[in-house]
């Protein structure tokens, strides 16, 4: 016996051989379409839910940098090999020049276990205060835009080593919060500006730390937020923002499976074990 379709748009019942909705008159999709809005659905419902995601995504792509080497590098100087990291969307010198999607897969990938640790809790920390504030849709394009034009700014400063993680992503949220209390000319601009630079003074003596993408977004960050404030309400651009925020959540987790069937990282290993011998 074939089975009613649900719709994922507005919820109505249609039977199996329907192509629109007998309610919303939208065509209605196939399973693989159903599923895909179905998890978006899902992601962007709830308290803090983006946050979760995105926290999520930093974890699954860590466990699967621990599964393809089988060790677990703790701190400092400790680090998964080059290529497990560019496996999974890492940058290293130039390369996102020509695989651009690793400006956004980057975020998502980090060196050792204090390194994921330290972004995790931050963006826990002050994601879903942000999230509240922006909205869902403005606080995911601000978060993986600002961590993509840190890597871009890292390129323009010409940082050649390999670098990865959210933490630019997560200064994009601190630069956002100074940006909005900028707009709205609150006298705190100052105070919350100042420490953010002070941040980044402390982190630059934690080793091996690519202040470029923190400054760069923290700059972008900052830009988005004082335009998010200045806003007209009238043009009600909601809708525009969520189509972006999930065709940059698509674009930052398919990059991870793109940066995965790309040779490049194949070519590092067999360097790495060449190097063994």
């Amino acid at each position: 016996m074939s089975q009613a379709k649900l719709c994922p748009f507005c919820r109505g019942l249609n039977s199996a051989g329907e192509r629109r909705c007998y309610r919303c008159g939208r065509p209605l999709p196939g399973p693989l379409a159903s599923g895909l809005i179905g998890f978006f659905q899902s992601a962007f419902a709830g308290e803090s839910s983006l946050t979760r995601l995105f926290v999520g995504a930093c974890l699954v792509v860590f466990a699967l940098c621990f599964a393809s080497e089988r060790q677990l590098p703790m701190w400092g100087t400790q680090h998964f090999a080059l290529s497990t990291m560019l496996r999974f969307g890492g940058i290293a010198g130039s390369l996102a020049q020509s695989q651009p999607w690793r400006y956004f897969s980057a975020v998502f990938v980090h060196f050792n276990l204090l390194h994921a640790a330290m972004n995790c809790w931050v963006l826990v920390a002050i994601g879903a205060a942000a999230e509240r504030e922006f909205g869902k849709a403005r606080f995911a394009v601000l978060f993986l835009l600002s961590g993509a034009l840190g890597f871009v700014a890292s390129d323009w400063w010409g940082v050649s080593g390999p670098t990865a993680g959210a933490s630019g992503a997560v200064f994009g949220l601190f630069g956002a919060v100074v940006g909005s209390a900028y707009a709205r000319r609150d006298p705190n601009w100052k105070q919350l500006l100042t420490q953010n630079v002070i941040w980044i003074l402390i982190l630059s003596f934690m080793g091996n730390i690519n202040n470029a993408a923190h400054v760069g977004g923290l700059v972008a960050g900052a830009l988005l937020g004082f335009l998010f404030n200045k806003e007209p309400r009238k043009l009600r651009l909601d809708a525009a923002y969520g189509a972006v925020a999930v065709g940059l959540v698509v674009l930052s987790l398919a990059g991870v499976a793109l940066s995965a069937s790309s040779p490049i990282w194949r070519l590092v290993r067999s360097q790495e074990q060449s190097q063994l011998y």
